[in-house]
Protein backbone atom coordinates (compact mmCIF):
# COMPACT_ATOMS: atom_id res chain seq x y z
CA UNK A 1 0.00 0.00 0.00
CA UNK A 2 1.40 3.30 -1.17
CA UNK A 3 2.17 6.22 1.30
CA UNK A 4 0.83 9.24 0.29
CA UNK A 5 2.57 11.35 3.04
CA UNK A 6 6.46 10.53 3.90
CA UNK A 7 7.22 9.82 7.42
CA UNK A 8 3.63 8.52 8.62
CA UNK A 9 5.01 4.67 8.35
CA UNK A 10 8.19 5.05 9.84
CA UNK A 11 7.34 8.01 12.11
CA UNK A 12 10.43 10.06 10.64
CA UNK A 13 10.81 13.15 9.16
CA UNK A 14 11.50 12.24 5.83
CA UNK A 15 9.50 15.43 4.29
CA UNK A 16 12.48 17.66 5.73
CA UNK A 17 14.61 15.65 4.72
CA UNK A 18 13.87 15.39 1.19
CA UNK A 19 13.83 19.09 1.13
CA UNK A 20 17.22 19.31 2.53
CA UNK A 21 18.32 17.15 -0.36
CA UNK A 22 16.88 18.95 -2.78
CA UNK A 23 18.03 22.00 -1.37
CA UNK A 24 21.55 20.57 -1.63
CA UNK A 25 21.21 18.94 -5.11
CA UNK A 26 19.74 22.96 -6.30
CA UNK A 27 22.56 24.19 -5.26
CA UNK A 28 24.13 22.70 -8.04
CA UNK A 29 22.56 25.30 -10.15
CA UNK A 30 24.18 28.51 -8.59
CA UNK A 31 27.26 28.16 -10.94
CA UNK A 32 25.54 28.18 -13.92
CA UNK A 33 22.95 30.49 -12.69
CA UNK A 34 25.44 33.07 -11.60
CA UNK A 35 27.65 32.57 -14.84
CA UNK A 36 24.43 33.32 -16.64
CA UNK A 37 23.63 36.51 -14.90
CA UNK A 38 27.07 37.51 -15.17
CA UNK A 39 27.25 36.71 -19.19
CA UNK A 40 24.00 38.77 -19.15
CA UNK A 41 25.45 41.62 -17.60
CA UNK A 42 28.26 41.91 -19.98
CA UNK A 43 25.81 41.55 -23.49
CA UNK A 44 24.15 44.39 -21.87
CA UNK A 45 27.21 46.39 -21.01
CA UNK A 46 28.23 45.82 -25.09
CA UNK A 47 24.95 46.64 -25.67
CA UNK A 48 24.91 50.22 -24.31
CA UNK A 49 28.56 50.40 -25.83
CA UNK A 50 27.41 49.63 -29.38
CA UNK A 51 25.06 52.43 -28.79
CA UNK A 52 27.36 54.86 -27.81
CA UNK A 53 29.24 53.99 -30.29
CA UNK A 54 26.23 54.49 -32.84
CA UNK A 55 25.69 57.95 -31.33
CA UNK A 56 29.32 59.00 -31.40
CA UNK A 57 29.44 57.43 -35.23
CA UNK A 58 26.71 59.47 -36.14
CA UNK A 59 29.21 63.52 -35.04
CA UNK A 60 31.54 62.21 -36.81
CA UNK A 61 29.32 61.55 -40.33
CA UNK A 62 28.48 64.88 -39.56
CA UNK A 63 31.82 66.16 -39.73
CA UNK A 64 32.18 63.96 -42.73
CA UNK A 65 29.68 65.16 -44.84
CA UNK A 66 30.70 67.82 -47.46
CA UNK A 67 27.50 69.62 -47.23
CA UNK A 68 28.54 71.23 -44.36
CA UNK A 69 31.09 72.98 -45.25
CA UNK A 70 29.01 74.48 -48.09
CA UNK A 71 26.19 75.70 -46.52
CA UNK A 72 25.22 79.17 -46.30
CA UNK A 73 23.41 81.41 -43.55
CA UNK A 74 21.42 84.04 -43.81
CA UNK A 75 21.21 86.73 -41.07
CA UNK A 76 18.78 89.32 -41.43
CA UNK A 77 18.51 92.88 -39.29
CA UNK A 78 14.84 93.62 -38.01
CA UNK A 79 11.35 91.79 -37.87
CA UNK A 80 10.56 92.71 -41.85
CA UNK A 81 12.07 89.24 -43.17
CA UNK A 82 13.38 86.25 -42.08
CA UNK A 83 14.97 84.28 -44.97
CA UNK A 84 17.30 81.17 -45.40
CA UNK A 85 19.77 80.01 -47.78
CA UNK A 86 20.20 76.95 -49.91
CA UNK A 87 23.26 75.23 -50.82
CA UNK A 88 23.28 77.73 -54.47
CA UNK A 89 23.73 81.12 -52.25
CA UNK A 90 26.13 83.24 -52.92
CA UNK A 91 28.14 85.00 -50.00
CA UNK A 92 26.68 88.94 -50.43
CA UNK A 93 25.06 92.11 -48.56
CA UNK A 94 22.01 93.18 -49.70
CA UNK A 95 19.35 96.08 -48.61
CA UNK A 96 15.89 95.30 -49.22
CA UNK A 97 12.75 97.57 -48.70
CA UNK A 98 9.56 95.79 -48.45
CA UNK A 99 6.82 98.60 -49.54
CA UNK A 100 3.62 96.05 -49.61
CA UNK A 101 2.48 92.62 -48.76
CA UNK A 102 0.99 90.13 -50.81
CA UNK A 103 -2.60 90.14 -50.09
CA UNK A 104 -5.48 87.39 -50.64
CA UNK A 105 -8.82 88.66 -51.84
CA UNK A 106 -12.04 89.15 -50.18
CA UNK A 107 -15.43 89.47 -50.69
CA UNK A 108 -18.59 89.96 -48.95
CA UNK A 109 -22.10 89.69 -49.58
CA UNK A 110 -24.98 92.00 -48.71
CA UNK A 111 -26.86 91.16 -44.84
CA UNK A 112 -29.54 88.62 -44.99
CA UNK A 113 -31.82 88.11 -42.03
CA UNK A 114 -30.88 84.33 -40.49
CA UNK A 115 -28.77 81.78 -41.87
CA UNK A 116 -31.21 79.31 -42.62
CA UNK A 117 -33.87 80.57 -44.87
CA UNK A 118 -33.28 79.33 -48.30
CA UNK A 119 -31.82 81.50 -50.97
CA UNK A 120 -31.53 79.39 -54.01
CA UNK A 121 -30.28 75.49 -55.47
CA UNK A 122 -28.57 74.81 -58.32
CA UNK A 123 -25.00 74.90 -59.59
CA UNK A 124 -22.37 77.44 -58.62
CA UNK A 125 -19.03 77.93 -60.61
CA UNK A 126 -16.13 79.48 -58.90
CA UNK A 127 -12.91 80.73 -59.90
CA UNK A 128 -10.00 81.73 -58.28
CA UNK A 129 -6.93 82.97 -60.89
CA UNK A 130 -6.44 80.30 -63.20
CA UNK A 131 -8.75 77.16 -61.04
CA UNK A 132 -12.35 76.78 -61.74
CA UNK A 133 -14.57 74.65 -59.66
CA UNK A 134 -18.69 73.69 -60.23
CA UNK A 135 -20.28 73.13 -56.77
CA UNK A 136 -23.64 71.75 -56.20
CA UNK A 137 -25.66 73.67 -53.44
CA UNK A 138 -28.45 71.63 -52.44
CA UNK A 139 -28.89 73.27 -49.19
CA UNK A 140 -29.61 77.01 -50.46
CA UNK A 141 -29.50 78.23 -47.14
CA UNK A 142 -26.39 81.29 -45.96
CA UNK A 143 -25.09 78.08 -43.30
CA UNK A 144 -25.26 75.65 -46.43
CA UNK A 145 -23.72 77.80 -49.09
CA UNK A 146 -20.94 78.08 -46.85
CA UNK A 147 -20.60 74.30 -46.45
CA UNK A 148 -20.99 73.64 -49.91
CA UNK A 149 -17.95 75.82 -50.47
CA UNK A 150 -15.39 74.77 -47.89
CA UNK A 151 -16.47 71.22 -48.97
CA UNK A 152 -15.38 71.72 -52.33
CA UNK A 153 -11.62 72.75 -52.24
CA UNK A 154 -12.03 75.31 -54.68
CA UNK A 155 -9.18 77.84 -53.17
CA UNK A 156 -11.49 80.05 -51.59
CA UNK A 157 -12.66 79.38 -47.99
CA UNK A 158 -16.32 81.10 -46.89
CA UNK A 159 -17.42 81.92 -43.50
CA UNK A 160 -20.41 84.05 -42.32
CA UNK A 161 -19.93 86.89 -40.29
CA UNK A 162 -22.42 88.92 -38.09
CA UNK A 163 -22.27 92.29 -38.62
CA UNK A 164 -24.40 94.02 -36.01
CA UNK A 165 -27.43 95.31 -38.70
CA UNK A 166 -30.52 94.95 -38.92
CA UNK A 167 -29.79 92.54 -41.74
CA UNK A 168 -26.77 90.86 -39.91
CA UNK A 169 -25.47 87.78 -41.30
CA UNK A 170 -23.14 88.28 -44.37
CA UNK A 171 -21.15 85.32 -46.43
CA UNK A 172 -17.43 86.32 -46.50
CA UNK A 173 -15.20 84.68 -49.06
CA UNK A 174 -11.57 84.54 -48.60
CA UNK A 175 -9.32 83.73 -51.21
CA UNK A 176 -6.27 81.18 -49.93
CA UNK A 177 -4.35 82.41 -52.64
CA UNK A 178 -2.29 85.71 -52.67
CA UNK A 179 -1.48 87.96 -55.96
CA UNK A 180 -3.11 90.02 -57.74
CA UNK A 181 -4.27 87.30 -60.64
CA UNK A 182 -5.62 85.33 -57.36
CA UNK A 183 -9.24 87.05 -57.81
CA UNK A 184 -12.46 85.61 -57.44
CA UNK A 185 -15.59 85.15 -59.55
CA UNK A 186 -18.88 83.93 -59.60
CA UNK A 187 -21.30 82.82 -61.75
CA UNK A 188 -24.82 80.12 -61.52
CA UNK A 189 -27.90 78.94 -63.46
CA UNK A 190 -29.91 80.01 -60.57
CA UNK A 191 -30.88 83.99 -60.31
CA UNK A 192 -30.91 83.96 -56.41
CA UNK A 193 -27.75 82.75 -56.21
CA UNK A 194 -26.54 84.78 -58.90
CA UNK A 195 -27.98 87.48 -57.44
CA UNK A 196 -26.22 86.76 -53.71
CA UNK A 197 -22.89 86.35 -55.34
CA UNK A 198 -22.83 89.35 -57.67
CA UNK A 199 -23.79 91.67 -55.14
CA UNK A 200 -20.60 91.19 -53.19
CA UNK A 201 -18.76 93.65 -52.22
CA UNK A 202 -14.52 93.46 -51.95
CA UNK A 203 -12.77 94.34 -48.15
CA UNK A 204 -9.70 92.55 -49.35
CA UNK A 205 -8.26 93.62 -52.61
CA UNK A 206 -5.89 90.89 -54.04
CA UNK A 207 -2.38 92.42 -54.65
CA UNK A 208 1.05 91.38 -55.46
CA UNK A 209 4.16 91.77 -52.71
CA UNK A 210 6.25 94.92 -53.81
CA UNK A 211 10.09 95.18 -52.55
CA UNK A 212 13.52 96.13 -53.44
CA UNK A 213 16.44 94.35 -53.57
CA UNK A 214 19.78 96.45 -53.62
CA UNK A 215 17.37 99.47 -55.27
CA UNK A 216 15.91 96.58 -57.72
CA UNK A 217 12.36 96.38 -57.91
CA UNK A 218 9.99 93.16 -57.74
CA UNK A 219 6.89 92.31 -57.50
CA UNK A 220 5.89 88.24 -55.91
CA UNK A 221 2.42 86.73 -55.96
CA UNK A 222 2.71 85.08 -53.09
CA UNK A 223 5.04 86.61 -49.71
CA UNK A 224 7.68 83.92 -49.69
CA UNK A 225 9.73 84.91 -52.68
CA UNK A 226 12.60 82.81 -54.23
CA UNK A 227 15.39 83.53 -55.95
CA UNK A 228 15.15 86.99 -56.07
CA UNK A 229 18.43 86.88 -54.18
CA UNK A 230 20.42 83.61 -55.55
CA UNK A 231 19.52 80.53 -53.76
CA UNK A 232 18.08 82.75 -50.01
CA UNK A 233 13.98 82.39 -49.94
CA UNK A 234 12.92 85.60 -48.09
CA UNK A 235 9.72 85.32 -45.90
CA UNK A 236 8.00 88.85 -46.08
CA UNK A 237 6.43 89.44 -42.97
CA UNK A 238 5.69 93.35 -42.74
CA UNK A 239 6.74 96.66 -44.83
CA UNK A 240 9.67 98.55 -43.74
CA UNK A 241 9.42 102.36 -43.00
CA UNK A 242 8.98 104.83 -44.97
CA UNK A 243 13.07 105.33 -46.37
CA UNK A 244 14.26 102.63 -44.07
CA UNK A 245 15.31 99.03 -45.40
CA UNK A 246 16.46 95.26 -43.79
CA UNK A 247 19.94 94.00 -44.57
CA UNK A 248 20.45 90.59 -45.17
CA UNK A 249 23.58 89.25 -45.10
CA UNK A 250 24.68 85.67 -46.92
CA UNK A 251 27.66 83.82 -45.72
CA UNK A 252 29.12 80.50 -45.17
CA UNK A 253 27.38 78.87 -42.67
CA UNK A 254 30.48 78.03 -39.94
CA UNK A 255 27.97 78.28 -37.06
CA UNK A 256 26.65 75.07 -38.24
CA UNK A 257 30.28 73.63 -38.30
CA UNK A 258 31.05 74.44 -34.89
CA UNK A 259 27.91 72.90 -33.55
CA UNK A 260 28.62 70.07 -35.25
CA UNK A 261 32.25 70.17 -33.98
CA UNK A 262 31.03 70.78 -30.36
CA UNK A 263 28.70 67.81 -30.45
CA UNK A 264 31.66 65.68 -31.83
CA UNK A 265 33.42 66.96 -28.58
CA UNK A 266 30.16 65.95 -26.32
CA UNK A 267 29.06 62.61 -27.99
CA UNK A 268 32.85 61.69 -27.79
CA UNK A 269 32.88 62.77 -24.13
CA UNK A 270 29.33 60.68 -23.28
CA UNK A 271 31.17 57.32 -24.77
CA UNK A 272 34.13 57.82 -22.42
CA UNK A 273 31.57 58.48 -19.64
CA UNK A 274 30.03 54.90 -20.81
CA UNK A 275 33.28 53.07 -20.84
CA UNK A 276 33.85 54.21 -17.05
CA UNK A 277 31.01 53.10 -15.85
CA UNK A 278 31.34 49.96 -17.76
CA UNK A 279 34.59 48.99 -16.55
CA UNK A 280 34.88 50.50 -13.37
CA UNK A 281 35.49 49.35 -10.18
CA UNK A 282 34.23 49.86 -6.72
CA UNK A 283 34.40 49.31 -3.07
CA UNK A 284 37.54 48.42 -1.09
CA UNK A 285 38.87 45.36 0.15
CA UNK A 286 36.94 42.35 0.19
CA UNK A 287 34.18 44.15 -0.77
CA UNK A 288 35.80 45.03 -4.33
CA UNK A 289 33.78 44.58 -7.19
CA UNK A 290 33.72 45.27 -10.81
CA UNK A 291 31.40 46.53 -13.46
CA UNK A 292 29.90 44.58 -16.33
CA UNK A 293 33.10 45.28 -18.66
CA UNK A 294 35.96 45.84 -15.63
CA UNK A 295 39.69 44.70 -17.57
CA UNK A 296 37.72 43.72 -20.67
CA UNK A 297 40.23 43.98 -23.34
CA UNK A 298 37.99 44.80 -26.34
CA UNK A 299 36.55 47.76 -24.53
CA UNK A 300 40.34 48.75 -23.92
CA UNK A 301 41.31 48.07 -27.43
CA UNK A 302 37.98 49.99 -28.77
CA UNK A 303 39.62 53.02 -26.66
CA UNK A 304 42.60 52.79 -27.89
CA UNK A 305 41.57 52.51 -31.69
CA UNK A 306 39.57 55.33 -30.99
CA UNK A 307 42.29 57.77 -29.31
CA UNK A 308 44.72 56.80 -32.10
CA UNK A 309 43.21 57.89 -34.99
CA UNK A 310 42.05 61.31 -33.14
CA UNK A 311 45.51 61.81 -32.04
CA UNK A 312 47.16 60.90 -35.07
CA UNK A 313 48.17 63.21 -38.34
CA UNK A 314 46.17 64.33 -41.57
CA UNK A 315 47.77 64.11 -44.84
CA UNK A 316 47.99 66.77 -46.37
CA UNK A 317 48.64 70.87 -46.84
CA UNK A 318 46.57 72.85 -44.00
CA UNK A 319 45.32 71.57 -40.89
CA UNK A 320 46.58 68.88 -39.94
CA UNK A 321 45.84 67.84 -36.17
CA UNK A 322 43.21 68.00 -33.48
CA UNK A 323 44.73 70.78 -31.50
CA UNK A 324 45.10 73.24 -35.05
CA UNK A 325 41.42 73.47 -34.58
CA UNK A 326 42.14 74.24 -30.64
CA UNK A 327 40.62 70.77 -29.79
CA UNK A 328 42.52 68.55 -27.38
CA UNK A 329 42.65 65.46 -24.65
CA UNK A 330 42.00 67.27 -21.39
CA UNK A 331 45.18 67.72 -19.15
CA UNK A 332 42.54 67.82 -16.26
CA UNK A 333 42.75 64.20 -13.94
CA UNK A 334 39.29 64.38 -13.37
CA UNK A 335 38.70 64.92 -17.13
CA UNK A 336 41.06 62.18 -18.20
CA UNK A 337 40.73 60.85 -21.72
CA UNK A 338 38.03 63.31 -22.66
CA UNK A 339 37.95 65.90 -25.24
CA UNK A 340 38.01 69.34 -24.77
CA UNK A 341 37.82 72.69 -27.00
CA UNK A 342 40.60 73.95 -25.14
CA UNK A 343 40.97 76.96 -27.33
CA UNK A 344 37.34 78.30 -28.69
CA UNK A 345 39.52 81.54 -29.98
CA UNK A 346 41.35 79.09 -32.24
CA UNK A 347 38.50 77.30 -33.20
CA UNK A 348 36.77 80.61 -34.35
CA UNK A 349 39.62 81.47 -35.81
CA UNK A 350 39.84 78.65 -38.21
CA UNK A 351 36.33 78.81 -39.30
CA UNK A 352 36.44 82.30 -40.00
CA UNK A 353 39.88 82.17 -42.29
CA UNK A 354 40.19 78.43 -42.52
CA UNK A 355 37.00 76.48 -43.43
CA UNK A 356 38.84 74.40 -46.08
CA UNK A 357 41.63 73.46 -43.37
CA UNK A 358 38.71 72.04 -40.89
CA UNK A 359 36.93 70.50 -44.23
CA UNK A 360 40.40 68.80 -44.74
CA UNK A 361 41.34 67.79 -40.98
CA UNK A 362 37.61 66.19 -40.66
CA UNK A 363 36.86 65.03 -44.11
CA UNK A 364 39.55 64.92 -46.30
CA UNK A 365 38.48 63.25 -49.33
CA UNK A 366 35.88 61.23 -47.46
CA UNK A 367 38.71 58.56 -46.09
CA UNK A 368 41.21 60.74 -45.30
CA UNK A 369 40.19 62.97 -42.32
CA UNK A 370 39.83 62.14 -38.63
CA UNK A 371 36.07 62.02 -38.78
CA UNK A 372 36.25 59.91 -42.06
CA UNK A 373 38.61 57.63 -40.49
CA UNK A 374 36.41 57.39 -37.11
CA UNK A 375 33.48 56.59 -39.05
CA UNK A 376 35.41 53.98 -40.70
CA UNK A 377 37.01 52.27 -37.61
CA UNK A 378 33.69 51.88 -35.86
CA UNK A 379 32.03 50.54 -39.22
CA UNK A 380 34.72 47.76 -38.50
CA UNK A 381 34.19 47.48 -35.13
CA UNK A 382 30.40 47.11 -34.90
CA UNK A 383 30.55 44.48 -37.89
CA UNK A 384 29.85 40.68 -37.48
CA UNK A 385 33.36 40.07 -37.22
CA UNK A 386 34.39 43.57 -35.75
CA UNK A 387 35.83 43.63 -32.17
CA UNK A 388 32.47 44.46 -31.27
CA UNK A 389 30.51 42.38 -32.62
CA UNK A 390 32.44 39.50 -32.58
CA UNK A 391 32.35 40.18 -28.91
CA UNK A 392 28.51 39.88 -28.56
CA UNK A 393 28.36 37.04 -30.54
CA UNK A 394 30.80 34.95 -28.50
CA UNK A 395 28.93 36.36 -25.04
CA UNK A 396 25.30 35.51 -27.17
CA UNK A 397 26.17 31.76 -27.90
CA UNK A 398 28.24 31.39 -24.39
CA UNK A 399 24.29 32.29 -23.09
CA UNK A 400 22.65 29.90 -25.02
CA UNK A 401 25.48 26.83 -24.01
CA UNK A 402 24.58 28.22 -20.22
CA UNK A 403 21.08 28.18 -20.68
CA UNK A 404 20.95 24.59 -22.65
CA UNK A 405 23.22 23.32 -19.45
CA UNK A 406 20.87 24.86 -17.03
CA UNK A 407 18.22 23.08 -18.11
CA UNK A 408 19.85 19.60 -18.41
CA UNK A 409 21.01 19.80 -14.56
CA UNK A 410 17.19 21.17 -13.70
CA UNK A 411 16.53 17.86 -14.97
CA UNK A 412 18.89 15.58 -13.63
CA UNK A 413 18.47 17.40 -10.21
CA UNK A 414 14.29 16.49 -11.02
CA UNK A 415 15.34 12.74 -11.59
CA UNK A 416 17.43 12.46 -8.54
CA UNK A 417 14.59 13.90 -6.36
CA UNK A 418 12.55 11.87 -7.72
CA UNK A 419 14.76 9.02 -6.99
CA UNK A 420 15.36 9.75 -3.67
CA UNK A 421 11.29 10.13 -3.19
CA UNK A 422 10.28 7.06 -4.75
CA UNK A 423 12.89 5.31 -1.77
CA UNK A 424 11.48 7.51 1.04
CA UNK A 425 8.44 5.97 0.08
CA UNK A 426 9.59 2.75 0.05
CA UNK A 427 11.70 2.93 3.13
CA UNK A 428 8.50 4.18 4.74
CA UNK A 429 6.55 1.12 4.02
CA UNK A 430 8.76 -1.01 4.63
CA UNK A 431 8.81 0.73 8.51
CA UNK A 432 5.54 0.40 8.48
CA UNK A 433 5.15 -2.90 7.83
CA UNK A 434 7.86 -3.67 10.82
CA UNK A 435 6.02 -1.60 13.26
CA UNK A 436 2.72 -3.53 12.45
CA UNK A 437 5.15 -6.52 12.88
CA UNK A 438 6.29 -5.49 16.18
CA UNK A 439 2.87 -4.19 17.34
CA UNK A 440 1.39 -7.89 16.19
CA UNK A 441 3.58 -9.80 18.05
CA UNK A 442 4.10 -7.26 20.77
CA UNK A 443 0.19 -8.28 21.37
CA UNK A 444 1.24 -11.70 21.47
CA UNK A 445 3.68 -12.00 23.72
CA UNK A 446 1.28 -9.95 25.89
CA UNK A 447 -1.23 -12.56 25.89
CA UNK A 448 0.69 -15.36 25.90
CA UNK A 449 2.39 -13.96 29.61
CA UNK A 450 -1.17 -13.37 30.51
CA UNK A 451 -2.79 -17.27 30.10
CA UNK A 452 0.86 -18.62 31.52
CA UNK A 453 -0.03 -16.62 34.85
CA UNK A 454 -3.66 -18.03 35.02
Amino acid sequence: MAIESLGVGSNLDLTSLLSSLKKSEQAKLEPITSKITSTNAKLSGFGQLKSSLEEFQTAAQKLNSPKLYEGFAAKVSGSALTATAGSTAAAGSYDIRINSLATAQSLATAGRADTTSTIGTGTLSVKVGDKSTDIEITDGSLAGIRDAINKADAGMKASIVNDGSGTPYRLVLNSETTGAASTMSFASDNSELNALFSGTTETVKAADASLTVNGLAITSASNTVEEAIQGVTLNLVETTAEGASTKLTVSQDTEAVKTAVQDFVKSYNALADKITSLTKVSGEGDSVKGAALTGNSTVRSVQSTLRNVMSSAVDGEGMNYLFEAGISFSKDLAKSGKLEISDEKKLDDALANNLDGMKGLFAGDGKTGIAARLDTSISQMLTTNGAIGSAKAGLESSVKSLEARSLRMKETIDTTVERYKKQFQQLDSMMSRLNNTQSYLTQQFEALNSSSKN
